[in-house]
């Protein structure tokens, strides 16, 4: 039975509130000491080289950065909850992999470039790392960025096996963000659906009565077709009238379906090799 998140921070026995003031407390607080005795804040060293970072686009400061794209933190946030400290913790990652890569950039070899850099990185990778980890949940990269999304066995093994294109979108529909939007949740459906229909037989050899369910949902609750707008020919009004957040309840789970999916897929190659040799055990060849 997978376990919800209360039980997850309590056997980790991690306070998420307390990890996240001490997230912020290593972002805002002016604890390193500089030249002439002055002391400056992760956030200050940010700020200073900034225009070096690859991903700021046409913002030309960091507070610029962080006004465009949403990102307000406070010491001791109204309606606290764990996405707020992953918020922070892929804050942090992904600008402190920005400013070390400015260094690169420029020409430092490694011993030089360490000297240079005032922030000790691997520090707060690592302190961002230990958090993620007691918390349940894991790293995903797309295009020199971090994100941090659940763990999930299915969908890390199910990442594994599908074009890596598509492997993003397999983990990244666990992360916080997804949450409410139904247009990239089914984007992500469409694209399973996609991939799965050329091994539609095999699936139906395989499960008959799994794959028919998988595939009459793909298509009948407004994944591959339009079922919702009373005009079209494939309208079903029992989907029409879901609210969205029932709809979406549905999506999360025909997602858990087409992970099974895949994994049912790759066992059936498994099979062949563990029926051999079972053959050879029962045999006694």
């Amino acid at each position: 039975m997978r376990q919800d998140f209360a039980q997850i921070l309590k056997d980790a026995k991690i306070d998420i509130r307390v990890e996240y003031q001490k997230l912020y407390g290593m972002l805002f607080d002016r604890s390193i000491d500089v030249l002439g005795g002055k002391r400056i804040s992760v956030y200050d060293e940010l700020s200073d080289n900034f225009i070096g970072f690859y991903f700021r686009g046409t913002c030309l400061s960091i507070d610029e950065f962080d006004n465009m794209h949403g990102f307000h933190f406070e010491k001791e946030p109204v309606d606290f909850n764990i996405d707020k400290l992953i918020l922070l913790c892929e804050y942090i990652e992904n600008m402190l992999m920005g400013y070390q890569s400015t260094f690169s950039v420029s020409g430092y070899g490694y011993m030089a470039m360490t000297a240079q850099i005032p922030i000790n990185i691997q520090f707060y990778m690592m302190q961002i790392g230990q958090v993620i980890e007691k918390i349940g949940y894991m790293r995903a990269n797309k295009d020199g960025l971090s994100i941090f999304v659940e763990k999930s066995s299915a969908a890390i093994a199910v990442a594994e096996i599908v074009p890596k294109e598509l492997s993003y979108k397999v983990i990244s529909y666990n992360h916080y963000t997804m949450k409410g939007n139904l247009n990239a949740k089914k984007e992500t459906l469409f694209a399973f659906a996609n991939l799965l229909e050329p091994q539609r037989e095999k699936m139906s050899s395989i499960d008959n009565k799994f794959s028919s369910d998988l595939f009459y949902a793909f298509n009948n609750f407004n994944i591959r077709h339009n079922n919702i707008s009373p005009e079209s020919p494939k309208y079903k009004k029992p989907i029409a009238d879901l609210t969205q957040e029932q709809l979406e309840y549905w999506y999360d789970e025909i997602y858990q379906m087409a992970l099974l999916a895949f994994l049912k897929l790759e066992h059936a190659e498994r099979k062949k090799a563990f029926d051999e040799i079972k053959h050879k055990i029962e045999n006694k060849i």
